[in-house]
């Protein structure tokens, strides 16, 4: 009998959803122009269902969706006037997210949701048309972390 409910309490107990933080930083003091606006980590793995913390969103720091860098049927990411605003991502794939004001200076960042495979290509794609030049090769590399989860 002990066994069955220790068994049935381990199958009961919920599994809890993760919640990761993004940090939007504005260095002004970096000589480098790549590390004065960053999301920190720019790279997150989570999987669905889990949560992302935006912090910083303020100013004129914004977190966005990339058009085309977002699973099927997922909803768009819009934060701005936020000091902090967290996101629940339940389908699987990868999201771009960009600084609509600082993606220019390579501010961008890609989260992972389960399995990258689920958009990867199409995301790719995307980048190279709605990624800025400076950001574009960021975003790539970017890409290709997630892509070596698939191989």
């Amino acid at each position: 009998m002990r066994v069955f409910l220790l068994i049935l309490t381990i199958i009961a107990t919920p599994v809890l959803a993760e919640t990761k933080i993004i940090k939007q930083v504005m260095d002004m003091n970096s000589e480098n122009i790549d590390k004065m606006y960053q999301f920190i980590p720019d790279y997150v793995e989570i999987e669905p269902g889990d949560k992302v913390l935006f912090q910083g969103t303020v100013g004129s720091h914004t977190a966005h969706s990339i058009q085309g860098m977002l699973p099927e049927g997922a909803k768009p990411i819009m934060i701005s006037g936020s000091n902090a605003q967290e996101v629940t991502f339940d389908k699987p794939g990868v999201y771009g997210i960009k600084c609509k004001v600082h993606h220019r200076h390579g501010m961008v960042a890609l989260v992972v949701v389960g399995d990258p495979s689920a958009n990867i290509e199409e995301a790719r794609d995307a980048a190279k048309k709605r990624v800025s030049r400076r950001a574009q090769k960021k975003m790539q590399g970017l890409l290709d972390q997630a892509e070596n989860l698939v191989q």
